[in-house]
């Protein structure tokens, strides 16, 4: 059995009913391989909208990369928005923009809805050590504004003073959109809205086997099942 590595977070995370392993036979509209956040949010908005879905997870829910990341709700990208809009346009941006604000409005949906506790605090801080570093802050405001987010403040040297008791900075960009949680908590709260949803959450199930056929049939170590609806191209799986 594969628990999770030791960390803060697998230490402090909430209790939940456990996951069974999937053992024998069973049939589903859609199976989704990886009970990380892509795994976890795909099959909760299928098993939203009416789909029987089943998620197979290998070793716990949020094993990976999802259950122990740094827990910030950022928006933004590896690239600045104007380094996306230089390469491939400003209708790339526009929309990757928009995709980024709408990720962050899903999961404090999903919080409220399902009344998660993964100790959601709202704000983001970029800070800024020397004058510099602000000046690229406020480019970055601006750019930013013009894709939308409104909810972007500058503070000077007092203000930054305000939030983080500490004369290091020089400023900071406070973004109210953004935000911090438990990451494992997030992934366990999904996980249990998805069964609320009717949806199948098997964990210790790792997939040993895929068969391409139709109706697909995918296997465990210790089971089998059928997606019958032919949902391959929408398959998304990850940790």
């Amino acid at each position: 059995m594969t628990e999770h590595t030791t960390s803060y977070y697998a230490a402090s995370a909430n209790k939940y009913e456990p996951f069974p392993t999937l053992e024998g036979s069973i049939n589903c509209d859609v199976c989704v391989v990886g009970g990380g956040y892509t795994g976890l949010s795909s099959a909760l908005h299928l098993a939203e909208m009416g789909y029987d879905v089943v998620v197979l997870e290998g070793a716990r829910i949020g094993f990976g990369a999802s259950g122990r990341n740094g827990g910030q709700l950022v928006n933004s990208y590896s690239r600045d928005i104007d380094v996306i809009e230089k390469n491939y346009g400003p209708d790339a941006a526009k929309m990757l923009g928009s995709m980024m604000f709408e990720g962050g409005d899903i999961i404090r949906e999903r919080i409220q809805r399902y009344q998660i506790q993964c100790d959601y605090r709202p704000g983001g801080l970029f800070v800024a050590m020397n004058h510099k570093q602000l000046e690229t802050l406020e480019e970055q405001k601006a750019n930013w504004e013009r894709y939308g987010n409104t909810q972007l403040e500058l503070l000077d040297r007092e203000a930054i003073r305000r939030e983080v008791d500490s004369d290091r900075y020089v400023g900071a960009l406070l973004d109210h959109s953004g935000g911090h949680i438990h990451p494992l908590n997030l992934a366990i709260g999904e996980a249990d809205a998805i069964r609320l949803n009717g949806g199948r959450v098997y964990e210790q199930s790792p997939v040993t086997r895929i068969q391409h056929t139709s109706p697909a049939v995918v296997s465990t170590a210790r089971g089998r099942h059928r997606a019958l609806r032919d949902r391959r191209r929408q398959r998304l799986s990850w940790r």
